[in-house]
């Protein structure tokens, strides 16, 4: 695994460094891309998101969404988090039209790039 990034870390954290190295690439991409997140509360309860109902991005621990440069995008705040669970933020993704195919992890980290903004930072 890379370990350049100390506060980042693979989904799931003993995978091989081929699949963490590409993680780290996908991650390190999209967090120099400012994305504008809306919370995953703004869904009606019986709405869909991404094709999917409310609840199964809530059990998936999925706090905010976003669609930038043709992806949908899935922030994952954890509720525990830290040593030894994995860092509190996780991102995964998919192309936009392509809800059949499978979400791509890109692993947690600790802080949120600086350029994305969650609805409480705007305004």
């Amino acid at each position: 695994m890379n370990s350049a990034a100390n506060d980042w870390e693979a989904a799931p954290w003993d995978a091989s460094d081929e699949i963490a190295d590409a993680q780290l690439k996908g991650y390190r991409e999209r967090s120099d891309k400012p994305i504008h997140w809306q919370a995953v509360g703004t869904i009606p309860p019986n709405g869909k998101l991404f094709g999917l109902n409310k609840q199964w991005h809530i059990s998936r621990d999925v706090e905010y969404f976003a669609e930038h440069e043709g992806e949908q995008l899935l922030l994952i705040q954890l509720a525990w988090h830290g040593f030894p669970d994995p860092p509190e933020w996780g991102l995964v993704s998919r192309v936009v039209g392509s809800e059949a195919a499978p979400w791509s992890e890109w692993g947690y980290f600790v802080n949120l790039p600086a350029c994305w903004s969650l609805p409480q930072d705007e305004g």
